[in-house]
């Protein structure tokens, strides 16, 4: 019995001895020489690390501190990718016989940097693998590859943790963006069949935004195919497909979410807080989605396509209504230009049965119309609208109305004219066709015959400008000279739409 205790306390004694002497033979600086170089000749970037080094408890692993990759080879480059800590576990048996066979990834406090810019220095095509020639004189040349240096093995890890992970998006001449709490589980990687996922990062704004669902690794084409995947922001889930090809160079991404009857509310909330909608505007109710990212990552194209199916939009310094129509967006990648002049498109938007919201422009109409004569009632309906089409196209951070046309029981309104976002500013031409009483009750039976359309209603052009929160409202006075119009004239038909709209 005491022999076997003997024996036991030696066994244990030996281990003990293992533990804290095994780090001590095992060459850490082989493992930087040998994959250090062949990872800066692979990326063809500068790698630089802090301290690398051996634990055994609680689990054999390596850890390295300080990870830095930078945005090319010269040794001036900036910071392309940065981590905290990133740390290799390995298995037990492998690793004593000089094997390096990690089992799991886990990087901590990562931060990748990802800038455009048109200026002569490391591009946004430069840091997703473009090779751009060094210079002779302050670069680092890749290490050739050791003789013997294959028997140091090292295989992909099947589990893969980013934990409080950062990406910044560095624009010239816009905000930069931080998306931040990035935390990504990969678990049973594998290049032979779909694994699982899941991803959540943080983007300013808005709630905290989920990726789920399983990948498809397929090494020879280096092609990532995404199957079953699931987008959830704002509480709402959208279903997520396509691939994302030629990883590795420049990746090329084919990625789209559809879904032809989700709620407008948080649709909305997201692009108002990406800037592609007003924010003071709210519209819910079933609406068709379909967003499409394609191309390569240096020059995405983004294309968002909008069916609106009878949605209730309130906004709040403009109208109320019922609205239904389509819309198409498309927005491209280009280095630092403005995002509102990189976006183009066109759309068809009718809304039904609303009313005006804007609380001046109310007490306004309301004022006008009683100085001319109308009841209470008649009052309120001219803040109202039957319908209100709108037909556009947009691009060079112009929209461009072909036809605006409103429609209530005391007046219509025909035109077209641009806006230009950012401001908001209007520059619109308008024909005002008033109801019979109205006509007669503005003209009081001074105006000339030839403002009269041949039911004998006044038919009165208008011109829209300035900002679009409080514009100004007045006489076209071109056209008025075009039809004859004398100076009384105007001075008569004037006295009623000056009223409507003095600033």
């Amino acid at each position: 019995m005491k022999k076997t205790l003997i024996a036991g306390a030696t066994v244990v004694a030996l281990l003990i001895a293992a533990v804290i002497a095994l780090p001590t033979f095992v060459d850490l600086g082989r493992f930087k020489s040998v994959y250090l170089p062949r990872l800066e000749e692979t990326l063809q970037r500068r790698v630089d690390l802090g301290e690398a080094r051996l634990t055994l408890l609680p689990r054999p692993s390596i850890k390295v501190s300080q990870l830095k990759i930078s945005a090319g080879l010269s040794l001036s480059a900036e910071d392309f990718f940065t981590a905290q800590e990133l740390q290799l576990r390995l298995k037990l048996w492998p690793l004593l016989r000089g094997r390096f066979e990690i089992i799991e990834l886990v990087v901590e406090k990562p931060v990748l940097t990802l800038q455009t810019t048109s200026a002569p220095r490391p591009s946004y095509t430069d840091l997703t693998g473009k090779k751009s020639p060094p210079a002779e004189s302050n670069t680092m040349r890749p290490a050739p590859k050791q003789p013997g240096s294959d028997a140091v093995g090292l295989t992909i890890p099947r589990r893969l943790r980013i934990k409080d992970g950062q990406l910044r998006i560095i624009t010239e001449r816009r905000t930069p963006v931080r998306i931040h709490d990035i935390q990504v589980s990969i678990e049973d990687f594998s290049s032979e069949r779909p694994f699982p996922y899941r991803a959540t990062f943080n983007y300013p704004g808005l709630k905290t935004v989920t990726l789920t669902g399983q990948l498809d690794y397929q090494h020879e084409q280096t092609k990532l195919i995404l199957n079953d995947n699931r987008l959830t922001v704002q509480n709402l889930t959208l279903p997520l497909e396509g691939r994302i090809s030629n990883l590795a160079s420049v990746p090329r991404f084919d990625l789209v979410v559809a879904d032809e009857d989700i709620d407008a509310r948080p649709v909305t909330q997201i692009f108002a807080v990406l800037g592609l909608a007003p924010t003071d505007t709210e519209i819910s109710g079933p609406i068709g989605l379909r967003i499409a990212v394609t191309g390569p990552s240096n020059n995405l194209m983004t294309e968002i396509q909008g069916q609106f199916k009878n949605v209730e939009l309130y906004g709040k310094r403009g109208i109320k209504g019922n609205l239904n129509g389509a819309i198409l967006l498309r927005l491209k990648s280009a280095g630092g230009a403005d995002l509102i002049k990189q976006l183009q498109g066109n759309g068809k938007l009718s809304a039904r049965e609303g009313e005006l919201t804007h609380v001046d422009l109310i007490k306004k109409v309301q004022r006008a119309t009683g100085a001319i004569g109308f009841s209470e009632h008649q009052r309120r309906e001219a803040t109202t609208f039957r319908t209100l089409d709108t037909e556009f196209t947009l691009g060079n951070g112009v929209v461009d109305f072909q036809r605006i046309y409103l429609a209530n029981p005391h007046l219509e309104l025909n035109g077209g004219g641009t806006m230009t976002l950012g401001r908001q500013a209007l520059n619109i031409g308008m024909d005002a066709t008033l109801s019979p009483q109205a006509s007669s009750k503005a003209s009081r039976g001074r105006a000339s015959r030839l403002f009269k359309n041949p039911r004998g209603q006044l038919v009165v052009p208008l011109t829209v400008t300035g900002l679009a929160e409080n514009p100004a409202v007045d006489l076209d006075s071109g056209k008025l000279a075009r039809r004859g119009a004398t100076r009384s004239m105007e001075r008569s038909l004037g006295t009623f739409f000056r009223q409507l709209f003095r600033r």
